[in-house]
């Protein structure tokens, strides 16, 4: 016996149509393998989990108001909109999801088929459920004690910048560059004394 239910899934606010022949959703961990300096397997080490993946398979018959391919161009538009440069977060209503947390998805890639030998067609939709970084943050008290150590850390100096090696070689080379037009002065205004006398 073959149970035929329509609009089991809701994607981007929009129900799909169709037969759903089955749902999929598989989640794994990543454990990565510690290897020592010969190649060997000293031990494995879990680094968090991959994204959900979500398969479904539709049977796209012909139904009342809608033809296969307006079906299939329904799904073409919820899979690239027209001037889409880019896969958006779609929202996302099934039980089989909901059961397993997911509420937003990015639909990652869209197969359809023309079965020659049957009177439909079919799709496969596989959905990909994000991956959310969780950030900690740190309570008010604390961020205030923080700021206040970089502030004592990186506070101006309260030396005299008078005092300070580099401004005493500026101060030279200025004195230097006075005495330098002071005698070009000097020679020259005695250069003038002599014509004139």
């Amino acid at each position: 016996m073959l149970l035929v239910q329509e609009h089991l899934i809701k994607l981007g606010g929009v129900r799909l149509s169709g037969q759903m022949k089955s749902i999929e959703i598989s989640e794994e961990a990543s454990i990565e393998d510690i290897e020592d300096d010969k190649g060997k397997t000293k031990a494995s080490q879990p680094t968090g989990y991959a994204p959900a993946k979500i398969l479904i398979d539709f049977i796209i018959e012909k139904s009342i108001g809608k033809s296969q391919l307006e079906q299939i161009s329904m799904l073409q538009r919820l899979f690239k909109p027209y001037g889409q440069k880019k896969a958006k977060l779609l929202q996302v209503v099934n039980e089989d999801c909901a059961a397993r947390g997911i509420s937003k998805v990015y639909f990652q890639r869209l197969d359809t088929k023309n079965e020659i030998s049957g009177s439909g067609r079919t799709a496969t939709l596989e959905l990909l459920a994000p991956v959310v970084a969780g950030i900690k943050l740190k309570p008010a008290r604390q961020a205030k004690k923080i700021k206040k150590a970089i502030k004592k850390e990186f506070k101006k100096s309260k030396k005299k910048k008078s005092k300070s090696p580099s401004n005493k070689k500026r101060i030279v080379t200025d004195k230097i560059k006075k005495a330098k037009i002071l005698i070009i002065e000097r020679q020259f205004y005695g250069i003038q004394k002599a014509y004139k006398s």
